[in-house]
């Protein structure tokens, strides 16, 4: 009989925990209030910590910032809520930077770009040199890593550029003096050809290559390279207007166009001034034309 009673007393002590726990304590602690703490700028360890300690419940978001701390809450801080409402907590995050290929360009041009890259990244860079026939010389050919890598802190970027003592890029000379163009040329042995045209451009100025800027030129090659280069133009001679319009245009100078009546051909030059605004570094070619 002492048993009996015993066990029942244990049954109804089972029974009210049920109770308590099934009907009771969810309405209790449901109804709890929180505030959020203010866990801006903190580091994510502490962030945890203060929001467990203050007994909030949250998930983590991740943007990517150059500072690995907390941005912001949602909801803000100093707002109560219940206590079984989760939090959004978004914290900056220092994204793995990826490799930008820099095939085909040259070394020198991008140079101060790559080793900024590999100080950051902690990379390791290494340079091979190719002899190649159908680049100059100073591109890089080749790359250890590929577009879109993750930079890796202590991994190896191997560039292989160029080696071309037979070719070289052919230069923009247009607009050049015909002594900067020669001197730019001579170390390249090229056999050139100049020939001078009437302009209404500077004297000595080249106005036209036969070969044009950045091709691939072999050195001591058979054929020459024509140079157009203007000797100017005597105030008063009347020429025809559409060739040296085409000659300022492509020079990128500015020019003004004024008509003037005359019992001549139409479209022909008779004068022309030219403007030279050195505080803006322009040039302008005021030209007087028959109409």
């Amino acid at each position: 009989m002492k048993y009996i009673l015993r066990l029942w007393f244990v049954i109804l002590g089972i029974i009210i925990i049920w109770l308590y726990f099934i009907f009771i304590s969810p309405k209790i602690f449901n109804n709890q209030i929180v505030t959020i703490p203010n866990v801006l700028n903190l580091n994510e360890e502490r962030t945890i910590a203060t929001l467990t300690e203050n007994n909030v419940k949250f998930k983590i978001a991740y943007i990517e910032n150059d500072e690995e701390v907390t941005l912001r809450t949602i909801p803000y801080a100093g707002t109560t809520i219940k206590a079984d409402n989760v939090i959004t907590v978004y914290i900056g995050k220092r994204m793995p930077e990826k490799y930008h290929s820099y095939l085909g360009l040259l070394y020198n041009d991008v140079i101060d770009q790559i080793n900024i890259m590999c100080e950051k990244n902690g990379l390791n860079l290494k340079i091979e040199y190719e002899e190649v026939e159908n680049y100059i010389s100073g591109i890089i050919i080749k790359e250890s890593l590929t577009d879109g890598d993750v930079l890796n802190q202590n991994s190896e970027l191997c560039l292989t550029i160029s080696v071309n003592t037979d070719s070289f890029l052919m230069p923009d000379l247009v607009g050049m003096s015909i002594d900067e163009a020669i001197e730019l040329l001579k170390d390249y042995n090229v056999k050139i050809n100049l020939i001078y045209y009437q302009t209404p451009i500077d004297s000595n100025l080249v106005i036209f290559q036969s070969t044009q800027a950045n091709t691939l030129v072999n050195k001591n090659n058979p054929y020459e390279l024509d140079l157009y280069i203007s000797k100017g133009l005597a105030m008063g001679t009347i020429v025809k207007v559409d060739d040296f319009i085409t000659v300022i245009q492509n020079l990128g100078y500015d020019m003004e166009i004024i008509y003037v009546k005359s019992n001549i051909e139409v479209n022909n030059l008779v004068a022309f001034e030219v403007q030279k605004l050195y505080d803006i570094n322009v040039t302008k070619y005021i030209l007087w034309i028959t109409e």
